[in-house]
Order: C-alpha cells, then sequence, then structure tokens
C-alpha cells in the first residue's frame, strides 16, 4: 500500500496510528516537530484549499487511552466545542457569523474520549454538495498527488489530509457518497456508519434522510482497529486497548460471526465502468477470496440483480428530490437574504427543492422505501453487496463533465438509500490515478468488515498491482 503513496511532500513521512501513539509516548519533541512541519511543507494557499483551520496545540497527555497521541482531521460540518463550524461556506464564515459551538459531535466527542487530538478542520464542497472537492469560495481542494486531479468530494479535505500523510484518520460524511468517492479517488480506505439520528446531532445537514458520518485512513490495519474500537466494542475506553493496533489481542470484542462472510457482487444496469477500473474491480473479489480467507464473493443472482436493476433505475431522480427538498429546507432563509454569498452551483442544487410537488416528493419517497427493501430482502440472510464507488479512474479537473456527478451517484446509491453501513476498499491500477470499490452490510453487521480487512491485508495482494 505505501508504494501508491510514493512521493508524497518531501520531508513528510506517513506515520500510521502506532507510529502516532509511540512518538507520543516515547519522543514527545519529535512528536511537536511532526505536527508542526506538515503545514510548513505546504504553500499556503494550497494548504488553505485542503485545510481551513489547523490547530497547532500540544495536547493533555490521556495515559492508557487507544487513540492517545493520535492527531485527526475533522471535515468542516461537525461540531467541534468552542469553535465555528463553517461548512466551507462563505454563507456562514462571512454573512452569518454563526456562534462557536458547544459541545462536540458524538463522532468527535468518541475519538476525543479515546485520546485523539483534534489537530485541524479540513475544507469541503460548500455544504457538502458535491462530490468534486470544488469549492468556488476558497479553492478547489487538490488531489494529493497531482493537482491535475480532483480529489472527490464533498469530504475532499479530509481525504487529502490522509493521503498526503498529514494525519493518519480524517472524519467525513457521507450523503451520496461523500466518504466512497474521496476514498476511492485518493486511494483510500474508507468507512461510512449506517444511518443513525442520534450520530448526526452537531453535524450540519445536507440531507437529513441520507446523512451519514465516517472516516478515512491509509491503510487496512489502522481502519481495523477503528472499527473494532469505534463500533465494535461496547465498553468505555481504556488502557487495555492501547497495545498493538492489528487488533489481535482484543478478538474477544468481535462480534460471534462464523462462516465465511458472503457479498454479492454488483454494478447497476447501465453504468459502463472504464476498462482499468473494470478489470481492477473483477479482481477484486479473488482478492477478498484468496489464500483461505473468510470472504466469498459470488454475483448477484438474476432474479434479484433483476427486482434491484428496476428500482435502483428510478432511484436516482428519487435520490435528488429528497436530497434537494430537505437542504432547501434548511437554506431556504438564507437563498433568500445571503443568495450571493453560495457558490452559483450549489445555490441551484439546493434552489431545485423549492419546486417540487408534494406528489413528486411522495413519489420519490415510494422509491426510497421500495429501495430500501428490495436491498434489505437481498441481504437478509446476513450477506452484503460489493459496489464499484466510481466509474472511471481519478478524473482531471480540467475535463470533468456533468456526467461525472450523475454516474459515480448512480454507484453509490444502494448504499445511500438502505442506510447500510460501508466499507471503502482501495483498488490499485500502478499509476497515480486510483479507483475503489465499496462493500455494504446490513446494520449490526459490521464484523463482516473485519474478515474483509483480514483478507485484504495479506502482503501477496501486491503481487498483481
Amino acid at each position: 500500500m505505501r508504494d501508491l503513496y510514493r512521493p508524497l511532500q518531501e520531508g513528510i513521512v506517513r506515520l500510521s496510528l502506532e507510529d502516532w501513539r509511540r512518538l507520543w509516548q516515547e519522543d514527545r519533541a519529535r512528536w511537536a516537530r511532526e505536527l508542526r512541519d506538515r503545514p510548513a511543507r505546504y504553500d499556503r494557499a494550497l494548504w488553505s484549499r485542503a485545510f481551513r483551520t489547523w490547530w497547532n496545540e500540544i495536547p493533555p497527555d490521556s495515559p492508557g487511552l487507544p487513540l492517545q497521541g493520535v492527531p485527526v482531521a475533522v471535515k468542516d460540518l461537525f461540531d467541534v466545542a468552542g469553535e465555528v463550524t463553517g461548512c466551507s461556506s462563505r454563507v456562514l464564515l462571512e454573512a452569518l457569523s454563526p456562534e462557536p459551538a458547544s459541545c462536540d459531535a458524538p463522532l468527535v466527542r468518541r475519538f476525543r474520549e479515546r485520546g485523539a487530538f483534534l489537530a485541524g478542520r479540513t475544507q469541503m464542497n460548500e455544504f457538502a454538495y458535491g462530490l468534486d472537492g470544488r469549492n468556488a469560495s476558497f479553492g478547489d481542494c487538490p488531489h494529493p498527488l497531482d493537482n491535475g486531479l480532483i480529489p472527490g468530494g464533498s469530504s475532499s479535505g479530509s481525504a487529502w489530509a490522509v493521503a498526503a500523510g498529514i494525519v493518519p484518520v480524517a472524519l467525513g460524511s457521507d450523503t451520496g457518497g461523500s466518504i466512497r468517492v474521496p476514498a476511492a479517488l485518493c486511494g483510500l480506505w474508507g468507512f461510512r456508519q449506517g444511518w443513525d439520528r442520534d450520530e448526526l446531532q452537531g453535524v450540519f445537514p445536507l440531507a437529513r434522510s441520507f446523512d451519514t458520518v465516517g472516516w478515512f485512513c491509509a491503510t487496512p490495519r489502522d481502519m481495523k482497529f477503528l472499527l473494532e474500537e469505534l463500533c465494535l466494542r461496547n465498553d468505555p475506553p481504556s488502557g487495555d486497548a492501547a497495545g498493538d493496533s492489528s487488533g489481535a489481542e482484543r478478538a474477544g470484542d468481535q462480534p460471534d460471526s462464523p462462516g465465511a462472510a458472503r457479498f454479492f457482487s454488483y454494478t447497476p444496469r447501465g453504468v459502463v465502468l472504464e476498462k482499468t477500473v473494470q478489470r481492477a474491480f473483477d479482481l477484486l473479489p479473488e482478492d477478498l477470496s484468496g489464500g483461505g480467507s473468510a470472504v466469498v464473493v459470488e454475483p448477484l443472482p438474476d432474479d434479484r440483480r433483476a427486482r434491484l436493476d428496476a428500482v435502483m433505475e428510478q432511484a436516482l431522480e428519487a435520490y435528488n428530490v429528497i436530497c434537494s427538498r430537505e437542504a432547501w429546507l434548511h437554506h431556504q432563509s438564507w437563498l433568500d437574504a445571503q443568495g450571493d454569498y453560495y457558490d452559483p452551483l450549489v445555490r441551484a442544487l439546493i434552489d431545485r427543492g423549492r419546486h417540487w410537488s408534494e406528489n413528486r416528493l411522495s413519489r420519490a419517497r415510494e422509491i426510497v422505501d421500495e429501495a430500501a427493501g428490495v436491498i434489505g430482502e437481498i441481504t437478509a440472510s446476513g450477506d452484503g453487496l460489493l459496489l464499484p464507488s466510481v466509474a472511471e479512474l481519478t478524473p482531471l479537473a480540467a475535463s470533468l463533465g456533468p456526467e461525472y456527478r450523475e454516474t459515480t451517484l448512480r454507484l453509490n446509491m444502494a448504499g445511500s438509500l438502505s442506510g447500510f453501513p460501508a466499507l471503502a476498499v482501495p483498488l490499485h491500477t500502478g499509476g497515480i490515478r486510483s479507483c475503489g470499490a465499496h462493500l455494504m452490510v446490513p446494520p449490526g453487521s459490521e464484523g463482516l468488515f473485519l474478515k474483509v480487512l483480514d483478507a485484504l491485508a495479506v502482503p501477496e495482494r501486491k503481487r498483481r498491482r
């Protein structure tokens, strides 16, 4: 996995969760130097397109906690106590000037309770409405390896922060693919939690029917540790979890999931994958199933595929109707009074919601319910789905067309409409431009992702890449 990221910015060495923890414990001076020097390696204008704020302060000690000394970046729609949430928008940061948050969003709080240090706020598509990382007010977020490529969005700055080696983990949100897509285009691992209203407190909304939260990291080892610690562990954090981040010593915390994890491979009808992407996606089942792993991937049976295709062909329009309506309900007074402060493209996307009839909204909700029902039936036996996250290798910013958004949304709709948790997996293609896939499982079955991570962490996986 490391080879994909060479060369990183000169002078920056990627550090894992365990590396940061060990530095904190053994060499506090180097820990502070590593953190302080990262912004200095970049041109200020480029840095500000990825980070809105960098908190260069030494945190208090948190002995024994599992994420002690680990710096975490936070997408600019999560509340952080004492800080202003800006959503990378002039509407909030210039026109409205909201008060600082009174408390942390739940996911931020869970990271802090485990000893993590909040290093900075990352930029994003304005108000999270986009999949490309563009921002008319603060500049388009760069790709970590080539400024001519897009990083994906809307959690663009968080993906950049991890892929560029600035931090080992960064928080993001995912409504229509905003973790899954940047993970694919930046060569990262990503986790999107299942839909949970309580987890969305203190998270600025795009569309509450589909909004979820999660994170990015650079390795399957780090992802496994975070899943075990933040998703699968029920007991409060303690020093017992602060050892080896492989998770091997904590297997007892994993849910009882005997036998193989089965996933059905699916690409929505009418979506054509670029040849290199198709090849990488076709090789993934072999990687997952090889070497005696506990993962099985099968094609989705024809009868189930036909049912899913039938409803998914209507899903994109239904998603756009509901997403824009819910966004408009939140923004309507600002659009009227502060409309000039919006990115014109974002304003147009939101303002569509003003015009939908009740009949169209009702039909859209029926389609979403039908899609969720079909996906629920397909996965009723504890199975999951495997889908590509993007149809093409990381696109050039200069050649990005409107079809990119539509095609990318179609690939990510199943997870968005069902509210299922998803694990984003990088598919390596031998170059800087990358792609990715995601696996989704019913809520409560996240333990299956540990088997996926074990299968893909095998070093032999790189032999054909």
